[in-house]
């Protein structure tokens, strides 16, 4: 049973009563303060033994509970802690897959010989996590990650639950069909009105019915019915930096293609920190001259990003207060560090909600039809200088381009 799937349990507010000791046992509610409009991101379990729910407004928890804790929440505290899970689960094996900042998956394949009990190793783990935190976690312990993170659910807070090899199916067969992934409400709806409500009834039904009902979908919906998940632990930690450079094939002097390239490699990053599901609060430039002589500025966000826009602004601030040796331009690059995962925002303004949506419809259309197929119109000076390809101008460091 080589893979873990291991969830902090009510993991904001569990990092709140951590880090204040006043606050434990006590209902704890984060997501903005009593008499703000918004909704509960995570509640104590203290709190939800009182009714409280993750998305629920938060004048109803307060109705529900007046005692409660009501705390708007500190990133910081959430992103110090994720680092040091991370640090923990490191020293048990390489292979670790974070989806989120207290979501992740720990895969032991190649490391049987150095275990002797997986369920040692999870109780080992929350030892651990419990005396760095002062937090628990709950850990399921089976042959794939779908397995895992069911199993992982079902002896929370702080449990441990393992399914052996042999009985997957007798674990999955009288669950409920919305336990698997990709079996939302509608789904379960239509699903119901054919009679089928758990997981066993669900994994004897022909793939090619399921199939027809609900698309791609439908199969691997009936994979996860039936146990089986594909789906390897990617390894995914925060990285120090990201960072995308080039040397231009002749030193040049022109500011607006110095600019456009700043432009475009500001895309390139931003495009690799949405798709790892990641933001940076810092980015930093460099440039080279014809002399080999550099310079070097670095600037703080206002927020942590995953926007080119933002990321190419600041570039462009510290351009403008870096002053430019009158020599030909020979290297440039930017690097974004502080990097942290994306997690559901404790405020989340109408600019920030227009952002977001227009980078998801960035990518949609690039997933589709190549990085080219959309770009800001001030990097298409770069059109008269490089070969174009789907993936990305063919530029002087061919890694940019892939």
């Amino acid at each position: 049973m080589p893979v873990f799937h291991i969830d902090a349990d009510a993991f904001f507010a569990a990092v709140e009563q951590g880090f204040n000791p006043a606050l434990r046992g006590r209902p704890v509610v984060v997501g903005g303060s009593e008499d703000q409009r918004g909704v509960v991101h995570t509640a104590s379990y203290e709190a939800r033994a009182l009714g409280i729910r993750t998305g629920m407004p938060l004048a109803t928890a307060k109705r529900l509970c007046p005692a409660a804790v009501f705390l708007k929440g500190n990133y910081q505290h959430y992103q110090a802690a994720s680092r040091t899970l991370q640090e923990i689960y490191l020293r048990y094996t390489p292979a670790v897959e974070f989806t989120s900042l207290d979501d992740a998956y720990l895969d032991f394949h190649g490391c049987e010989g150095l275990y002797s009990s997986w369920e040692g190793i999870a109780r080992e783990i929350q030892q651990a996590v419990g005396a760095a935190l002062g937090i628990t976690v709950s850990i399921g312990i089976a042959a794939n990650k779908l397995l895992a993170r069911i199993a992982s659910g079902q002896n929370k807070p702080a449990g441990v639950f393992a399914i052996p090899p042999g009985q997957e199916g007798d674990f999955l067969r009288p669950l409920c069909i919305s336990e698997l992934p990709g079996v939302g409400r509608k789904t379960r709806a239509l699903l119901n009105d054919m009679g089928i409500e758990r997981i066993g009834q669900l994994a004897k039904m022909p793939a090619v019915i399921l199939c027809q009902l609900l698309g791609e979908n439908g199969r691997k919906i009936w994979q996860y019915a039936n146990g089986r998940d594909p789906r390897e632990v990617q390894i995914r930690i925060l990285p120090g930096q990201i960072s995308r450079s080039t040397t231009f094939e002749e030193d040049l002097t022109e500011t607006e293609v110095v600019m456009a390239t700043f432009q475009y490699l500001g895309e390139r990053i931003a495009a690799t920190l949405r798709g790892q599901q990641q933001r940076c609060r810092k980015v930093e430039i460099s440039i080279r001259y014809s002399d080999f002589s550099a310079q070097q500025a670095s600037g703080t966000l206002r927020t942590p990003s995953d926007s080119a826009a933002c990321i190419f602004t600041e570039a462009r601030k510290l351009l403008d207060k870096t002053h430019l040796r009158r020599l030909r331009i020979r290297h440039v690059g930017i690097a974004v560090r502080e990097i942290e995962w994306q997690t559901p925002q404790l405020t989340f303004e109408e600019e920030d909600r227009r952002s977001e949506e227009l980078n998801l419809a960035v990518d949609h259309i690039r997933e589709r039809f190549g990085f080219m197929a959309i770009l800001p119109a001030d990097t298409l000076v770069l059109q008269s200088r490089y070969r174009i390809e789907k993936n990305g101008y063919v530029l002087h460091a061919p890694a940019l381009t892939r």
